[in-house]
């Protein structure tokens, strides 16, 4: 893969020059404007080609080979000119001995091996090694990867370009994509994450995304295996049966459901147990949001999870990311993995929102528990590497 980035005096102009030298194949990643001086205005265009033949990759990296510079002149000499017949001596033998030397002279030759030597060394920055396989032809499998795990653009670019720079020596290359992968995500996830009683845990996302699912397996972990006193409160008035679903997660538990209705008062006089809080689905209209952020306010919840499916696709993941910030959600559970063909989301969500990711679920509904989350597991589904259903 080749990414090029042409600035021209319009956008126009600089789609046309990706066009001449990328062809019809190649993709514009993103556009912009800039102040060049005197503040007239240019434009930038960063195009991509996935695969490229080394007669075009040639072409679109011809302004990396510059003409010698004044030390390569110093060095080139001036080339020996032909030897005329009063150079070669008597009897007119000049324009023979001429004829007898090779067809470049020595200064010209050396000009010749130069410009291969820059274009081999242009070649090999592109990857072509010497059995004639191409290393960007590995790139391109990364590439490709994490384009089908279903990840941002922009973050696809930065990760292979950065990739590209660091893997200079010797090894598999989606070996190393992997190690990259689970360094940036270990900095995206929590390892462990405890509660202390007193604690009031919402849960707030879109419609579907398993908020109910992953309170009650939360709160199965801290009854079963913790041995904690645990409270449940839903704040959902609109979902049919959403009390009843709650009321039924409890009889399982067999722990306390809180009134709806319960005053400030009475929530934070449960200190001896930790309280999850369930709430309505986040609004589709922006008009809506603020009677819900007022009502979770109400709450004053400790944490505040942000919960989405691993089925939402990326392009949905901003758009939900921006109505979800004004709820103020402080981490994140990324549910049913297990379902997912794409695992983008987890990344996704967890830079649109700028939050760790606490917990994920690979179990439907409410059986199983919330995992903390695995960075070298997440990175082998996002690379395609065959995962061990034991890990």
């Amino acid at each position: 893969m080749i990414i090029k980035t042409y600035t021209e005096e319009s956008s126009a102009a600089a789609l046309k020059k990706v066009r001449q030298e990328m062809g019809g194949e190649a993709v514009v990643l993103k556009t912009r404007q800039i102040a060049a001086p005197g503040n007239k205005p240019l434009f930038e265009v960063t195009a991509c080609l996935e695969r490229a033949t080394v007669e075009r990759s040639s072409k679109i990296l011809a302004d990396v080979t510059q003409a010698p510079g004044k030390e390569d002149e110093a060095d080139v000499g001036e080339a020996p000119r032909p030897r005329t017949g009063a150079d070669a001596g008597d009897h007119g033998q000049g324009d023979e001995v001429a004829r007898e030397r090779p067809a470049l002279e020595d200064g010209e030759l050396y000009q010749a091996v130069r410009s291969i030597d820059r274009k081999l060394d242009q070649l090999v920055s592109l990857g072509i090694q010497p059995d004639g396989i191409s290393r960007l032809e590995k790139f391109q499998v990364v590439y490709r990867r994490l384009k089908e795990a279903d990840l941002p653009d922009d973050y696809i670019e930065s990760f292979v370009q950065s990739l590209m720079d660091t893997c200079d020596g010797p090894g598999e290359i989606v070996d190393m994509a992997r190690q990259k992968l689970v360094a940036e995500l270990s900095e995206m996830m929590l390892p462990a994450m405890s509660f202390k009683d007193g604690d009031k845990l919402m849960f707030v996302g879109p419609a579907g995304s398993g908020k109910s699912s992953a309170m009650g397996k939360l709160a199965a972990d801290l009854v079963a295996r913790q041995k904690r006193k645990v409270k449940l409160l839903s704040l959902d008035d609109f979902k049919m049966a959403a009390f009843d679903e709650i009321c039924s997660y409890a009889e399982i538990l067999g722990v306390e459901v809180l009134d709806s209705k319960s005053s400030r008062e009475q929530l934070d006089k449960v200190s001896g147990a930790v309280t999850l809080v369930d709430t309505p689905a986040l609004p589709a209209d922006d008009d809506k949001i603020f009677p819900l952020s007022a009502k979770i306010d109400y709450v004053d919840a400790t944490y505040r999870f942000a919960v989405f499916s691993s089925l939402i696709r990326s392009r949905d993941v901003f758009e939900i990311s921006k109505r979800l910030k004004e709820l103020k959600p402080t981490h994140l559970i990324v549910t049913m993995q297990d379902l997912a063909v794409c695992h983008g989301t987890v990344i996704t969500a967890a830079r649109a929102l700028g939050l760790k990711v606490a917990f994920v679920s690979d179990s439907p509904g409410g059986m199983g528990s919330l995992k903390t989350p695995d960075p070298d597991r997440l990175a082998r589904k996002l690379l395609g590497i065959e995962v061990s259903c034991h890990e």
